[in-house]
């Protein structure tokens, strides 16, 4: 399913790119699932950020108290529409990216493709010098090989 997405900004309408969502419907997933899968990826994401949930709290303009109870994996609390738009602005990222978007997502409770410390590594690679990013491709490009001759 392609989902696409109109924003009307001064009075003209903006349609972002479409994005290949496999559906929004979530059949099958329940609300406690759903809610779960949510934490976990704000989780990763504020590992990701180095943040403490205090921090992210302060950050987003959340009550902390308020926060922890809706972060609770246990708790009965929900994040507002407000919440996810906060926090993500707080963690500079789409809000989008707070939710399991593929099935392949859901089917692993949420989690996001890669960890945190893979996340960290590959901003820092992105940021590296030319060279240095070239390097280690050339490096990983010969450990494939070598994978290859022993199989």
């Amino acid at each position: 399913m392609k989902c696409y997405a109109k924003f009307q900004i001064f009075g003209k309408a903006l349609i972002m790119a479409e994005i290949e969502t496999e559906g929004f419907e979530f059949f099958g997933v329940e609300e406690r699932e759903f809610r779960m899968m949510v934490i976990e990826r704000i989780e990763t994401m504020m590992v990701h950020s180095k943040l403490s949930k205090n921090t992210l709290a302060k950050k987003a303009n959340l009550g902390r108290s308020s926060f922890y109870e809706k972060m609770d994996r246990e708790g009965r609390s929900h994040f507002t529409l407000m919440d996810i738009f906060r926090i993500a602005k707080a963690l500079d990222i789409s809000i989008l990216q707070i939710f399991p978007m593929t099935e392949l997502e859901r089917l692993h409770g949420g989690q996001l493709p890669l960890s945190a410390s893979t996340l960290h590594f590959l901003d820092q690679m992105l940021a590296a010098p030319k060279e240095d990013i070239e390097f280690l491709s050339d490096v990983y490009k010969n450990l494939q090989r070598r994978d290859q001759k022993d199989n």
